[in-house]
């Protein structure tokens, strides 16, 4: 005998059915900026402004009660901050970029620091006078010079060397030089903080090791060329290029620029005293020398060969000695 459904059932079918139960806590009109890998560099990274994150979970209680109120938080502080939400059960990798280990937590951003946790109630008063005061630091530092929260003084430009797929094979696979060699992504969070440190040890190195970087979001094929599978991977191209070492240290200058100079004892090839031919090969061989010796030796025909490979053995004894300092010798007119 045939039964007809109940209305009931039927009504919690078509409940069911059609209307899907969303993760999302923050629907398309809400206030909050809602975050993903794709946008969290043009959105946060590149702000000019201060930029309050929130890293939750769909299921998380509190982050369910936190909602309302992130929603009034935004109303209250449009114009003056902006306030945003990641759903970091969907985007693990970049919550683990930030360390987040609970739901809710929350960061703020402004430019040219680290983020900094709020630790404060969770009411739209106390959340809004935070961040108020972040902006108030901002343009206390814009007003004293330092538009990036930086030193008012003019920042010394970095010797790392902006390395690409057109340039890496010349600057550094061909190169007799040891290269250290970070590849970073420019949303990731221990690249940033890495940044600062990398500056800091290429330009104390330089002259004497090259640092170089390689931003894997644009040289896609490089990270895959070298199986970087992390952000942010350092490796170490030495008297073997075809066999670069990972650099598993700390990540400081200090820590970075000690691991350099041992590298340097154990990566010099053998001293060599190069024929000055002209002015290309001046600035290939002393560009990166803090000093570069040039000796001005007789010409072959007065000297004869005996007296021309007196000349190059002192040099190259010279050499030897030297080679692991910063120094670079040349000679001119030894090989007429």
């Amino acid at each position: 005998m045939h039964r007809s459904r109940s209305p009931l059932l039927i009504a919690l079918s078509f409940l069911f059915t059609s209307f899907p139960i969303s993760n999302a806590l923050y629907g398309p009109s809400s206030p909050v900026v809602q975050l993903t890998p794709s946008n969290f560099k043009s959105k946060v990274l590149n702000s000019n402004g201060v930029v309050l994150v929130e890293f939750f979970a769909p299921w998380c209680g509190h982050c369910q009660a936190l909602t309302p109120t992130w929603e009034k938080a935004a109303n209250v502080l449009k114009g003056v901050a902006t306030v945003a939400a990641l759903d970091a059960d969907a985007h693990k990798s970049l919550a683990q970029e930030y360390g987040i280990r609970g739901f809710p937590t929350i960061k703020v951003f402004a430019p040219g620091k680290p983020p900094v946790d709020y630790q404060g109630a969770r009411d739209v008063k106390p959340i809004a006078e935070f961040a108020l005061k972040q902006v108030k630091a901002l343009l206390k530092d814009r007003l004293a010079g330092k538009a990036s929260g930086g030193s008012s003084e003019k920042s010394e430009p970095s010797a790392s060397v902006e390395l690409n797929s057109r340039n890496f094979d010349e600057l550094v696979l061909k190169s007799k030089e040891l290269w250290i060699v970070e590849f970073f992504a420019p949303w990731c969070g221990h690249c940033k903080r890495l940044a600062p440190e990398w500056k800091r040890a290429a330009n104390n190195l330089k002259g004497k090791v090259k640092l170089g970087h390689v931003d894997c979001d644009s040289e896609k094929s490089l990270m895959s060329r070298f199986n970087v599978q992390g952000f942010p991977t350092i490796l170490v191209f030495g008297a073997d290029k075809d066999s670069p070492v990972p650099y598993e240290g700390a990540r400081t200058a200090s820590a970075i620029e000690s691991f350099a100079l041992e590298q340097l004892e154990t990566n010099v090839g053998p001293a060599e005293v190069t024929e000055l031919t002209g002015p290309d090969v001046m600035e290939e061989k002393c560009s990166s020398a803090a000093i570069c010796f040039v000796a001005f030796l007789p010409d072959i025909l007065d000297s004869k060969a005996e007296g021309r490979n007196k000349y190059l053995d002192m040099l190259l004894s010279v050499a030897e000695k030297f080679k692991r300092s910063p120094y670079r010798q040349l000679c001119l007119g030894c090989c007429r």
